[in-house]
């Protein structure tokens, strides 16, 4: 009789790995990972010879101002800026990638053409080059109407100035911001499509049929039965591509918005400083990837246990 295979994990179910479960090829594994990050780290220092400073960079990060108020500075600010451009592009990836992805499940034929165009413009055409074409293509057509916007934020109250900067971009910046939100948003929305089509097209016909011998319209199926399920096929790599855009912000710097790489690139030519400037970005860049992990994990997780 043939050895059935057994699953060990099962998404949504079983636990994580903890180290106590871990294997002699996880320790193997982990030793030359450690080895090579050993070796690397003590061949940069023997050929560099670089003088750490990581105090030089602490005004950078966070600074005080004449009055000795704590202030953000210029990686701070720039970290700031990613996240506002990251959350907006996310926004509207989400909103056209769902609409298409739920629009063109289940479709075939020229039904599916648009869909289809949409997806396979944009994810064959490099993110760099697309941002170029909406930021001076489309920003020759929009700019009168982004001038208008301009001379209203202007005039509004100094509260509201503040909240449009906190949440959108400064004066001045709008015309860059709007180009990077939509540039991102719609290229990471192609990838978002297929994510969501491909969740909606595993859920089993069988499911469909059940639904609408129940009475159920098309909505209701979609709301009630079809979308929690393809909810938890979905949900690891949209986790994925939720990184991916706030990676994919770094693209902005090349049209001068100030967010993260940008400020980075502005504080290494006042400074001087490589190594410890760029390891800060990384860092900063990281930190923001692995929240969107964790956050991913604990919806799966909580998937998980409300259908056990």
């Amino acid at each position: 009789m043939a050895k059935q295979t057994q699953l060990n994990f099962i998404p949504g179910h079983s636990a994580p790995r903890s180290w106590s479960r871990l294997n002699g090829w996880d320790a193997l594994l982990a030793a030359a990972v450690a080895a090579l990050v050993l070796a690397f780290v003590w061949r940069s220092m023997s050929v560099t010879r670089h003088a750490w400073d990581w105090a030089a960079l602490g005004p950078y990060i966070v600074s005080r101002d004449a009055s000795g108020a704590w202030q953000a500075g210029m990686l701070l600010k720039g970290l700031f800026a990613t996240l506002r451009l990251g959350f907006w592009s996310l926004l509207v990836a989400l909103v056209t990638g769902g609409l298409v992805g739920a629009l063109s499940a289940r479709q075939r034929g020229l039904a599916a053409l648009p869909a289809v165009l949409y997806i396979t413009v944009l994810r064959n055409t490099p993110p760099l080059v697309l941002l170029f074409l909406v930021y001076f293509f489309a920003g020759s057509f929009f700019s009168e109407p982004f001038l208008y916007l301009e001379d209203t934020v202007a005039a509004m109250p100094a509260w509201a100035q503040s909240l449009i900067t906190a949440l959108f971009a400064p004066q001045g910046q709008m015309d860059r911001m709007a180009a990077a939100v939509l540039t991102l948003g719609v290229y990471s929305g192609a990838y978002v499509a297929e994510i969501v089509r491909g969740a909606l097209e595993a859920v089993d016909r069988t499911q469909w049929d059940a639904s609408a011998s129940l009475g159920m319209n098309p909505w209701q199926q979609m709301r009630w039965v079809i979308a929690p399920q393809a909810f938890r096929l979905m949900l690891p790599p949209l986790t994925g591509q939720c990184i991916s855009v706030f990676k994919e912000t770094a693209l902005a710097s090349a049209i001068s918005l100030p967010e993260l790489t940008f400020q980075s690139l502005e504080v290494m030519a006042v400074s001087r400083m490589t190594f410890e400037l760029w390891l800060v970005t990384a860092a900063m860049y990281l930190l923001v990837s692995c929240f969107w992990a964790w956050l991913g994990r604990r919806l799966e997780r909580r998937r998980g246990m409300m259908h056990a």
